[in-house]
């Protein structure tokens, strides 16, 4: 069939700048390779310097000129193109921008004009006029098209088709991606098309089930959607993440609370206990209101390092949704009276009497009263105590119990003087000094020890 198809543009999007048109014919490709599963797409630049945009389906033909919107495409998940006026847009800009096209089809060879229309010579419009096929064995479409290297390298941007990431993780609806690395903006894509940029958010999303309002946000221009139209489609899919890599990304995050630099996905509360929710499942972590950070002694420290768990410091709002609450297994979340409780439990005695010791340990063990003669804390040599036991989970060779106030020693540690005494003193330090390991008091408590023992072995030498 030959002839001119007036395209019956009205208003032509004096916005659209070239490679928004690029995009729709892109787009329109893409989509085509979608419903006839067909092999990929090809853009190629020939040797005189023509972009060629080619797909390999059923051939544009003139009555999709026709369409307002394409019940086809709306039957397809995934395609991007719905309202079929995208591509007559794209021509009305390439021939406003005097930008040469022709398009290659089974059906026909297509170019544009402006003619009168019918009867009104007055009136000048723009025409699809199309030829008989040039090329009548080719399979698909092809569009030829004399645009800048710069407008197919933006045109091709806008598409996560040409993008070689793998999603990290895809819910229910939509795709979460990492950002490229150096990229602080975010970008928002709908059905592979991006929509939108966003300055704080930490991911990159491409939303596969719109909902209403993103629908209606979605115009013909594509262009100018709002926040509002994608962020809660955008929460839900955050909330059915529990992929590894977005949990950790979102916990993480928790810590630039106190500078107010974290990423706006993290601003939400539900998301903030979601994500810790999950994180607990997937580690052992102890997690800390930030008011209390300042009022850990040194024993609290030391049953969260002997724990095993990671600290993570929470802002006070969140720490009170999750304070007594469960993961998804069921599991409590690991607040610092978790991990307290569970350090208590870890310890399991197995106390041995005197009668129980051997000759050899009976005789190491009495050797403790001489020890005190030269140290002037003799309280503590009535309150050390042997343990076959001492924690089940940790190698302890000794401990000090402030509630108790009580030395425990294992057994194991009466096997010779020096393994005795060593982790005698080192408890007794921590006794009388009531510091934690690593700390200046311990290790000045610790020098006293030391300071009165050579004296009372080597002699006074003042």
């Amino acid at each position: 069939m030959t002839g001119s198809f007036d395209l019956n543009i009205e208003n032509v999007l004096e916005n659209w700048e070239i490679h928004h048109a690029v995009r729709e014919i892109i787009a329109n490709a893409l989509d085509e390779m979608l419903i006839t599963k067909t092999k990929a797409i090809g853009i190629t630049k020939d040797n005189d310097g023509l972009w060629r945009i080619r797909d390999f389906g059923r051939g544009l033909e003139y009555k999709h000129f026709t369409q307002n919107e394409s019940d086809e495409k709306a039957r397809f998940s995934g395609v991007i193109g719905k309202f079929g006026v995208g591509l007559k847009d794209a021509l009305a800009v390439f021939y406003r921008r005097n930008i040469p096209i022709q398009i290659y089809t089974p059906h026909g060879d297509i170019s544009l004009d402006k003619i009168s229309k019918a009867g009104f010579d007055d009136v000048i419009t723009l025409n699809a006029v199309i030829q008989e096929p040039s090329r009548p064995d080719m399979v698909g479409t092809e569009f030829v098209i004399g645009i800048k290297d710069k407008d197919m390298y933006l045109a091709k941007n806008m598409f996560l088709y040409f993008n070689a990431a793998n999603p990290i993780d895809i819910t229910d609806f939509g795709e979460i991606y990492e950002k490229s690395p150096g990229r602080k903006t975010a970008f928002i894509y709908v059905h592979g098309v991006k929509v939108a940029e966003e300055e704080n958010y930490l991911f990159d999303y491409n939303i596969m089930q719109t909902n209403t309002v993103l629908k209606k946000a979605l115009n013909r221009e594509r262009g100018n959607v709002g926040r509002s139209a994608y962020s809660e489609t955008v929460k839900k899919m955050v909330l059915k993440s529990a992929n590894e890599k977005v949990i950790k990304l979102l916990i993480n995050e928790l810590d630039k609370f106190g500078a107010g630099t974290q990423a706006d996905e993290v601003r939400l509360l539900d998301v903030q206990i979601h994500a810790l929710k999950i994180y607990n499942q997937q580690k052992k972590i102890v997690v800390i209101p930030a008011r209390e950070t300042y009022e850990l002694d040194g024993f609290d420290k030391e049953v969260i390092h002997d724990s095993g768990r990671e600290i993570l410091i929470i802002p006070d709002t969140v720490f009170a949704k999750v304070n007594g609450e469960k993961d998804y297994d069921g599991n409590p979340i690991g607040t610092f009276d978790v991990a307290k409780e569970e350090y208590s439990n870890n310890f399991v005695y197995d106390f041995v009497g005197e009668e129980q010791l051997t000759a050899k340990e009976i005789q190491i063990w009495n050797l403790r009263y001489n020890a005190f003669e030269f140290y002037g804390e003799k309280k503590y040599r009535d309150k050390i105590y042997i343990s076959n036991n001492i924690n089940i989970v940790k190698g302890y060779t000794g401990v000090y119990e402030p509630k108790e106030d009580r030395i425990i020693i294992k057994r194991s540690e009466l096997k010779n003087i020096g393994s005795f005494f060593e982790v005698l003193f080192h408890e007794l330090a921590h006794a009388t000094s009531g510091t934690v390991d690593n700390t200046r008091d311990f290790e000045n408590e610790l020098g006293k020890i030391i300071n009165a023992l050579s004296k009372a072995v080597l002699g006074k030498s003042d």
